[in-house]
């Protein structure tokens, strides 16, 4: 690859995280003012409801990560997805595709091993799963890039897995726990997809 090809590929991969940015970001906010403002709440009683078939709860399998219980919550999750998303939008190249499939997995892992008679809200879990699915694809699918992603960011993300693997009161751990694993499982599958599209 020439200079001109870096620098364009470069460009692409840049617009690619502005892109991912508004993908997740826009739903995030829109739909926590939006049930502040507009729905008094009320979107949020659509959470993951553990191993329950009703509308609700699978509603929450697509779409709990734009539920948040107050700004902080969403701050939180906020500050940990600009920096992810930043590396999934350079080193991805089906990037808006995997991250649906994270939402979707971590989603469902969360629904099938949570807590009975709790409701699973927040972006906490996509943060989780895109982490493993760095993870598994640096170990299990030599994704250099991810690789050296996670050796740059190792510390910090060591201590986020270290300290939302912990039991807490009021947080997820179904959450945490499952889309750590859903993205472990996606991203050590991504060798054979990766291999045919890297340039």
């Amino acid at each position: 690859m020439n200079g001109k090809q870096l620098l364009s590929l470069t460009l692409v991969r840049l617009k690619q995280v502005v892109g991912l940015y508004a993908f997740v970001f826009i739903p995030m906010w829109g739909m926590f003012y939006l049930n502040k403002i507009a729905l008094f709440g009320l979107w949020n009683i659509f959470g993951i409801v553990p191993r329950t078939l009703d509308v609700g709860s699978l509603i929450g399998v697509f779409a709990s990560w734009t539920m948040h219980g107050n700004f902080a919550h969403l701050m939180g999750n906020t500050l940990t997805l600009i920096q992810i998303l930043f590396v999934f939008g350079l080193f991805e190249n089906n990037a808006y595709r995997t991250t649906l499939k994270l939402i979707v997995a971590s989603g469902a892992v969360t629904w099938l091993i949570g807590s009975p008679l709790s409701i699973h809200i927040g972006a906490s879990g996509l943060c989780f799963a895109m982490l493993g699915f760095m993870i598994g694809g640096a170990l299990f699918a030599r994704r250099w890039g991810y690789l050296l992603a996670c050796i740059a960011m190792g510390a910090g993300y060591w201590l986020i897995i270290k300290q939302g693997l912990m039991p807490q009161q009021g947080i997820s751990f179904a959450a945490h726990f499952g889309g750590l694993c859903a993205g472990l499982l996606v991203g050590a599958n991504s060798k054979h997809r990766y291999a045919e599209t890297v340039v």
